[in-house]
């Protein structure tokens, strides 16, 4: 990232930008955390700093001082308080800082900026670029399927899988389902595994999507570094293995069943009303046409008849209806509006097709 080499003590910017920048970056802030200092925000060369030592934001200001540390609550709550044209000044002076905006004044305490840890992500390699927008629509595809409580610690990561030639595939697994989509790259890079945590993907997706360019994206040894407009994300990567996911995806072995997306994902919800924690499955059941049902001792018995837009090999099966609603909220707005669903028979995983965005859901016996 360049910034300019002249700085000067304290700044001075508008409210509302400043603002900006401190909702981004306290997403990874807690006073919560293992070190009180963390609970602080670093602003200086052009930059305002967040960490919780697993991942850093960095993102530009315009306004460049030495560095200097504010506790980010307080600095958040005034920055809430002023109108958004105000003109915020810091000022640093030894073991505080001032604050002036509107017509309030406030004088902050301050640590030692000296204290605060950084680190630098050296030998960073390219792993792949690809537009903002499609970085943001992979990323959210894939997340739902992520397992963040997991003590198998690579199934709480999304893996980017490159393979030289080919387009960057973005994957997320919980074990018992897997989403998978193949994005586009504008650059020739080397094949790679990188394996990303949930909430640091998340984080540079929700980062990324005001931006009109590209996301970079490097690697070291250790770290994985998004670089967007405006800003960089830094995160220690996943250890540990991730599954062989295209290993997962059945072949296909009957006619496939296309339906409508949005028909589907109502027919979806009305068959779960009645399903319960003991008996959470709703029985896809296809033939000339899709028949939902469900039943619990708790609340009862459903029966929902969706149409095929095609009807494909005839079968039943149960699947967990929260995978299938995933899957289909996952999907962006402006995807294809059907969706083709595989099936491999009695106990075979089902494959779900839409456009670049597959999904697949393993399935329930029929008497759980």
């Amino acid at each position: 990232m360049n910034v300019a080499t002249k700085e000067r003590t304290g700044l001075s910017m508008a409210a509302g930008e400043l603002l900006a920048a401190m909702m981004d970056v306290t997403r990874v802030v807690s006073s919560r955390g293992p070190k009180p200092i963390l609970g602080n925000v670093r602003i200086g060369a052009g930059l305002i700093t967040g960490t919780n030592l697993e991942i850093r934001i960095d993102r530009e200001i315009g306004e460049h001082c030495e560095p200097f540390l504010l506790p980010a609550d307080r600095l958040l709550a005034i920055l809430r308080a002023c109108k958004h044209d105000d003109t915020v000044t810091l000022t640093p002076s030894g073991a505080s800082v001032k604050v002036k905006c509107g017509r309030g004044s406030w004088t902050l305490p301050c640590e030692d900026v000296a204290e605060f840890p950084t680190w630098e992500s050296t030998d960073a390699k390219p792993v792949c670029r690809l537009p903002a927008d499609q970085f943001v629509r992979a990323v959210r595809s894939v997340a739902y399927a992520c397992d963040r409580e997991s003590s198998r610690y690579a199934l709480g990561a999304v893996l980017i899988e490159v393979v030289r030639g080919e387009d960057p595939t973005f994957v997320g697994t919980d074990g018992r389902r897997l989403s998978a989509v193949a994005t586009s790259n504008d650059q020739d890079t080397d094949s790679s595994l990188t394996l990303v945590p949930v909430v640091a993907a998340l984080f540079a997706a929700t980062l990324s999507e005001r931006s009109e360019g590209s996301v970079q994206i490097e690697a070291t040894a250790s770290d994985v570094v998004f670089s967007f407009d405006g800003g960089v994300l830094t995160a220690r990567l996943v250890d540990g293995r991730f599954p062989k996911w295209r290993d997962v995806f059945p072949e296909p072995a009957n006619e496939p069943h296309a339906v409508d997306r949005g028909e589907l994902l109502a027919a979806t919800r009305a068959a779960a009303v009645v399903a319960s924690e003991q008996s959470k499955g709703v029985l896809y059941d296809f033939g000339s046409s899709l028949t939902l049902s469900a039943k619990s001792s708790e609340y009862g018995e459903s029966k929902v008849r969706c149409e095929l837009v095609e009807s494909g090999t005839a079968c039943r099966v149960k699947m967990d209806p929260h995978f299938v609603r995933d899957y289909l909220t996952g999907l962006p707005a402006d995807e294809e509006p059907n969706v083709l669903v595989h099936t491999t028979g009695p106990g075979g995983a089902v494959t779900l097709v839409c456009g670049e965005y597959r999904g697949v859901i393993m399935p329930l016996a029929e008497d759980a």
